[in-house]
């Protein structure tokens, strides 16, 4: 093997002509996840300006509700991959925490192919969307125009990378919780 092993901060410690590109992916998966915080925080301060600007009679900023759906969407996205590389996505294993440990293991593999699948399945999904919305030159009419693929390439983007964190966690042989899951 050699290339990749797993380190305690979630990431992956690198060695050989992989390393530059790991870390550049690396870069992008927290990168996302800040610009998803970014988004966040701009949501907090916009929406209680807008309304203090309505209830002082001055003009509202047209663009909030548009671009609160947005950020919210982009915020979403943008966060997945880096909680599923930290493992702080939402998993129940109540009841395969009950099951003995080769089994308990054998399920969590097939949960993690199964996320791994649906999650490529939607980013391709949402690709093919994306790619239509361009072809028509869609526009989403609101306050603000905004061009109607750039939500569905969003999320075909981030789903694709959550399909490959989940991969990623298999390949390193951990599971969905804590520090290596319950396997």
């Amino acid at each position: 093997m050699g290339y990749l092993t797993a380190s305690r901060n979630g990431g992956t410690a690198h060695r050989g002509s992989l390393a530059p590109l790991v870390r550049l992916y690396d870069g992008l998966i927290v990168g996302l996840a800040a610009f998803g915080a970014l988004c966040l925080a701009a949501v907090v301060v916009a929406i209680p300006v807008d309304v203090m600007m309505r209830n002082l009679g001055l003009k509202p900023m047209m663009w909030v509700s548009a671009g609160v759906e947005y950020a919210m969407l982009v915020a979403a996205a943008s966060g997945g991959p880096w909680l599923v590389r930290i493992r702080g996505h939402v998993a129940v294993d109540s009841f395969v925490a009950l099951l003995p440990r080769p089994v308990r293991r054998s399920v969590e593999v097939a949960v993690q192919l199964l996320a791994a699948g649906l999650c490529g399945l939607l980013a391709w999904r949402a690709g093919v969307l994306a790619l239509e919305q361009a072809a028509r030159g869609s526009v989403d009419i609101r306050a603000v125009d905004i061009p109607g693929w750039i939500s569905y390439a969003c999320l075909a983007v981030c789903f694709a990378l959550v399909a490959l964190e989940f991969v990623r966690l298999l390949l390193r042989g951990e599971g969905h919780g804590g520090q290596g899951g319950t396997a």
